[in-house]
């Protein structure tokens, strides 16, 4: 009913599901995405984030992650509307959250799968944008500098994306023959282990995973999005400052876009990041990837 308001009033919009297993997956994902499909061209696009859930939560109904199975039952039963929409228009329409891609272990979409991004701000297409990013900013860069003696870099991530930071590190290596680069995969156990992204790390569990670490250490890369907007503030009060002081041998330097990675890597001694204006996207789920204008 509301939605045929906002079509009387002669107004598009785009719509997105938080899916719950067992609840409204499966024939009811299907009911869904049919009736939202026949409400084009007022539909502009559809997307489906599974919910997330914290150690915080108290309501009793029972809530349960998606494992790598009912991801990929997702993932199934989303292409084949996906392909259905795209011989009929050209588009996909129907976008999966990031989560669904990691849990099932299969490789996000390509770039053309997404449309143009319609649905950025909600992070839908995020890890494709980086990852765009990282390829934009190499091809700008025919010619890297070497590093005449070793650096060694920790580059901390929530547990989910870690795999992707894994690769690209992998190619920053292969063009520095004196570049170490060390993933720190970050366990949130301040929300709880199955918030698993890097915009929800708090400075206290960052800290924590990295004094376990031994060995040599130039610097730490952190995810920018886990530092409020506008502020270098971590979402445990802590400030960057303090984080820094806490670790005097090394140089911590956040990094937000695919392009801030690359340099990191291919460029350290000169890379220092430069908030200010920037837009902030967090790594999270349960349809609460949020974009932050900094002031």
């Amino acid at each position: 009913e509301q939605l045929d308001h906002l079509e009387e009033a002669g107004a598009d919009y785009h719509t997105q599901v938080v899916l719950c297993a067992g609840l409204n997956d499966g024939a009811e994902l299907e009911r869904t995405i049919r009736e939202v499909v026949a409400r084009r061209p007022h539909a502009l696009s559809l997307a489906i984030v599974p919910v997330g859930i914290t150690k915080y939560r108290t309501d009793p109904f029972p809530l349960h992650q998606f494992d790598a199975e009912g991801a990929a039952r997702v993932i199934d039963e989303v292409e084949k509307w996906q392909k259905k929409i795209q011989q009929e228009e050209g588009r996909t329409f129907i976008y999966l959250g990031d989560e669904f891609y990691f849990l099932a272990g299969r490789p996000v979409p390509p770039t053309s799968f997404y449309d143009g991004f319609p649905q950025l701000d909600n992070g839908i297409g995020l890890t494709r944008n980086f990852i765009n990013d990282w390829d934009k900013e190499s091809n700008a860069h025919e010619e890297i500098a070497s590093y005449e003696e070793p650096v060694y870099l920790d580059v901390v991530t929530g547990t989910a994306v870690a795999p992707v930071m894994q690769e690209l590190a992998k190619k920053a290596e292969d063009a520095h023959a004196n570049l170490h680069v060390r993933i720190v995969p970050v366990k949130n156990e301040h929300f709880g282990t199955t918030v698993n992204v890097s915009g929800l790390l708090t400075a206290h569990d960052i800290m924590a995973a990295l004094k376990r670490l031994d060995g040599p250490r130039a610097g730490i890369l952190i995810p920018e999005p886990a530092l409020r907007s506008g502020e270098d503030i971590f979402l445990d009060d802590v400030s960057l400052s303090s984080m820094r002081e806490a670790f005097p041998e090394s140089r911590i330097e956040p990094v937000q876009t695919g392009a801030d990675y690359y340099r990191a890597l291919m460029d350290w001694p000169h890379y220092a990041k430069r908030r200010a204006g920037e837009t902030a996207y967090m790594w999270q789920s349960n349809a609460g990837y949020t974009k932050n204008i900094q002031y």
